[in-house]
């Protein structure tokens, strides 16, 4: 890798376990049999994955580094039962797949010392065995009151139970929010429970969360990608169910499937993770001056950056930048030069009405015909060049998939200060080809995302591996942090953009009205030539002087607005304006939410909440950018 080249993101997948509490002994074989069947599979397909990767022959390379050995990664609540059970399989040895690491880390629902003393753990030797061979271990805020008996109905047992089912149903969100497939362990024979595990695969099914079943007392494995599979489980045989797997392996991870422009696709992929990303050009610097001479307000404060994401972030933010800089100055420039060319065709057209005939290559009427025409085949082909460039290299739609990306990894500088490593899959809109772009840009987030371990991530200056949260700084974090500089940043734009619409409409609508008065003052010298109100004398210098400046003008202003509104539709300041007027106002209403007293301590369920919901407030912004506003240059 050479020096200063952005690192590829580690082949990775995390798993997380959702089971039951008791498992008869008449079906644990069973159940061992299907876990092992499940983890060899993964585990299998993604050495395959990682060596395809490492010859080269596949585009998964264009994504991937190669020097790791793939990971994967199990997170577990360690109660007894499925998830102890499913720990346990999970770190022994497996012969067959001997190069992928394997990581376990546990999500508790509340601190450790309560959740044991109260949540019914039983085998408490294989709780501590497999909480020593975690990685990592996250406490949750949660509340564990001693289960009460079942025959107490008093007020005390009724708030219990309730903090009880509230604890566990937290703590199955926040398992969801760290995997990107699901196990669950089911009986179908018993009803669910609140934060139990059909209550999590509904969940997970609802966030696109792939599920991978196995029933209790039944043999086979069911793979589940929505909610009407789990009316009606297909339990599929070993040689099935392993080939299931691996598909599921190849769509999670985001094997090239048959997208749109894969050459545009590769092109992008290879210059993310080039050597150096481009320096600022010419035509960057046009558009930041232009877009500068509106600015309203001080620039928002540089978000803060947590280091398994930043170089990700900061590279795709450059590139975003770079290529919206080459878009926009370079259709502004293409503009001025349209106004130029039309300006310097008028004047060689006076010059050839005006040249004695017969002229030669030693007067200067025929040097200055030379050098106005080869100034207008400049101009000429240096327009053709611009939107040849604009088109070719397809500008727009590199700046909104680099942004796209940029502004998704910008929600990681605070979804896992809430406890979540994967933020809500934004909106966007399944008609347009665009978003085929887009979905890659997707997948290569998510491998981005995959490689960071949750130790990394909720916990980047902690040095312990035990992680406690607290919902009250990561509220304040998303308030103060997040939302306060979103808000900023588009009422800064709003009035910025509001700015360039007003002078680009105003600067149009006064040049229109200059080129009607030139039309007037030609027809008033035209009416006092007819009726002959001025002598010869007179009219000599009106013909010779200012009627070839009038009729400069009435040609070359029309250019000019013409040009004007050129920009103004090109750069959408207008639509952008209201946009992020709009923007400001939801967000705004969000830290409103967010200051709101609360008649119970806030819990970092409530920090999730409102993290998810910025998130998709945002995401679904930059979402319509790619989507739409990747555009052509329109042909001049």
């Amino acid at each position: 890798m050479s020096e200063g080249s952005l690192r590829k993101p580690r082949l990775a997948l995390t798993l997380a376990v959702a089971g039951k509490r008791i498992v008869a002994p008449d079906a644990r074989a069973g159940l061992e049999v299907g876990l092992a069947l499940v983890f060899r599979s993964i585990g299998q397909r993604m050495e395959v994955l990682h060596a395809e990767a490492a010859s080269g022959e596949d585009t998964l390379v264009l994504r991937f580094r190669t020097g790791e050995p793939a990971r994967l990664t199990l997170v577990t609540g360690l109660a007894d039962g499925a998830d102890q059970i499913a720990g346990g399989l999970f770190l022994a040895p497996d012969p067959e797949a001997q190069t992928v690491e394997r990581v376990m880390g546990a999500l508790l629902p509340c601190a450790r010392s309560e959740f044991l003393a109260n949540s019914r753990v039983e085998d408490t030797d294989g709780f501590e065995r497999l909480a020593a061979a975690c990685a990592f271990v996250i406490e949750l805020d949660g509340s564990m009151p001693p289960a009460p008996n079942p025959d107490e109905t008093g007020a005390d047992a009724k708030r219990a139970r309730q903090d009880r089912a509230e604890t566990f149903e937290s703590q199955s969100e926040f398992l969801l929010r760290q995997a990107d497939l699901l196990i669950a362990v089911d009986s179908p024979e018993e009803a669910g429970r609140v934060g139990g595990a059909r209550q999590t695969v509904r969940n997970a099914l609802d966030l696109g969360i792939p599920v991978v079943l196995l029933h209790l007392g039944h043999d086979g494995v069911a793979v589940l990608r929505a909610r009407a599979d789990l009316d009606e489980p297909v339990l599929l045989p070993e040689h099935a169910a392993a080939a299931a797997l691996a598909r599921l392996v190849d769509s999670t991870v985001g094997v090239r499937d048959a997208a749109q422009d894969l050459p545009y696709i590769d092109a992008l992929l290879q210059e993310y993770f080039a050597d150096a990303a481009p320096g600022p050009s010419p035509r960057t610097r046009l558009w930041e001056w232009f877009e500068a001479c509106f600015a309203r307000g001080r620039a928002p404060a540089a978000s803060p950056e947590l280091e398994p994401y930043r170089e990700f972030r900061e590279r795709a933010r450059v590139l975003s930048a770079f290529y919206a800089g080459q878009y926009r100055g370079s259709f502004l420039l293409t503009y001025a030069l349209a106004v130029v060319a039309v300006a310097l065709a008028l004047v060689s057209q006076a010059l050839l009405l005006t040249a004695p005939a017969g002229g030669d290559f030693m007067s200067l009427a025929w040097w200055g015909l030379l050098l106005l025409g080869l100034g207008k085949l400049g101009v000429l082909v240096a327009i053709a060049l611009l939107v040849s460039n604009a088109n070719h290299r397809r500008l727009a739609h590199r700046a909104a998939d680099y942004r796209y990306l940029s502004e998704r990894l910008r929600t990681m500088m605070y979804l896992p200060q809430a406890g979540s490593l994967r933020p809500p899959s934004p909106w966007s809109l399944p008609y347009t080809t665009r978003v085929a772009t887009q979905g890659v840009m997707d997948r290569l987030f998510a491998s981005i995302l995959r490689q960071v371990e949750p130790l990394d991530a909720i916990a980047a200056a902690a040095k312990a591996p035990v992680v406690r949260q607290e919902a009250r700084a990561a509220i304040a974090a998303i308030r103060d942090g997040w939302l306060a500089s979103q808000v900023h940043y588009h009422r800064r734009n709003h009035r910025t953009l509001a700015a360039m619409s007003r002078w680009l409409e105003h600067s149009g609508r006064w040049l229109n009205r200059a080129v009607i008065a030139v039309v007037v003052v030609d027809i008033a010298i035209l009416m006092l030539g007819g009726f002959h109100v001025l002598t010869p004398r007179q009219e000599e210098p009106l013909h010779l002087y200012l009627a070839p400046g009038l009729i400069f003008l009435a040609a070359v202003l029309p250019a000019a607005v013409a040009s004007l509104n050129g920009v103004r539709f090109q750069s959408e300041c207008a639509r952008l304006s209201d946009r992020s007027a709009q923007m400001a106002v939801q967000l705004g209403l969000l830290q409103e939410r967010a200051n709101m007293p609360r008649p119970r301590p806030a819990r970092m369920l409530d920090a999730l909440r409102l993290a998810e919901d910025v998130a998709r407030l945002t995401l679904d912004e930059v979402a319509e950018w790619s989507a739409i506003y990747g555009k052509e240059f329109v042909e001049m």
